[in-house]
């Protein structure tokens, strides 16, 4: 717990890197507010659409109305703002990071140079991880079909092993996800390239699978009975909005810095015990 008490007190110290990956969520999460459609509006509309069909397609305005009353149109407006942001958001918050671990501080004036200094990085490391997920997929949809085969050929024997086969992809794709975890951090603290960042994070992570593990659910478990609580505030307009994405925004900094102390600790000039990164403190 080490690594994540220091991550908690960095952050709580330096609360100003909070704000924009808070504004990132915050911002979208008011767009489709009070937008979410009830069962009856869904099921009113669906039913126009099937005795009207023509109707729809010959007249744009009524189906802009129909798809703005089932919330398409602010949902989609939220996914391409929250993606905006986020290109923003994330690196500048990542620089922030780096400087306050290096500083020891950062001030407001620090806002514009760690964007700049790491939006590029994150243009590549986006890019990157689409082309990494769609490899990913492509062995996914291999593997699916291979194990559809094999209950194909084998029958009625063969559903343990496809069970099986499916809890084993579970699992890999889990332990894919912690493995990348260090990837934007190699390239924001060392300057590295995309797969250099990326071969790194595979070899640092599985020396610390397990820690990166519990912080996770550690973080899932708070977010969750932190959102709980949150709920019980939903008579006051605004307020669960804005404290949920104030509560998304600094375990999502917290993790960040926490992952950025870890990955430090694996430095060369660095001297760690076996036991202090394989355990969970």
């Amino acid at each position: 717990m080490k690594y994540f008490e220091d991550a908690f007190k960095f952050v709580t110290k330096n609360y100003l890197i909070v704000i924009p990956v808070f504004i990132a969520t915050l911002v979208p999460a008011l767009l489709v507010m009070g937008s979410t459609p009830t069962t009856a509006d869904l099921q009113a509309i669906l039913r126009d659409f099937q005795q009207y069909p023509d109707y729809f397609l010959n007249n744009p305005d009524a189906l802009f109305e129909a798809l703005r009353t089932a919330g398409i149109g602010n949902t989609a407006s939220s996914g391409a703002i929250s993606t905006i942001l986020s290109f923003m958001a994330i690196p500048m918050t990542a620089g922030l990071v780096k400087l306050g671990l290096n500083k020891g501080s950062v001030s407001i004036n620090d806002f514009a140079l760690a964007l700049g200094s790491n939006i590029g990085k994150y243009l590549r490391y986006f890019l990157a991880t689409i082309l990494f997920g769609l490899l990913f997929v492509v062995a996914l949809v291999i593997y699916v079909i291979v194990m559809i085969s094999i209950l194909a050929a084998m029958g009625e024997s063969g559903i343990f092993v496809f069970i099986l086969g499916l809890v084993l992809l579970f699992i890999v794709s889990i332990a894919v996800a912690f493995f990348v975890s260090f990837w934007f951090g190699g390239m924001v603290l060392d300057d590295l390239g995309v797969w250099a960042a990326l071969k790194k994070s595979f070899s640092i992570a599985k020396r610390c699978f397990w820690t990166l593990l519990g912080i996770a659910l550690l973080i899932a478990v708070a977010e969750g009975i932190i959102g709980g609580v949150v709920g019980f505030f939903t008579f006051i307009p605004l307020l669960p909005t804005v404290l949920n994405s104030a509560v998304t925004a600094v375990a999502t900094v917290v993790h960040t810095t926490f992952l950025f102390m870890l990955y430090r600790s694996f430095q060369p000039s660095d001297k760690i015990e076996v036991d202090d990164v394989n355990v969970i403190y």
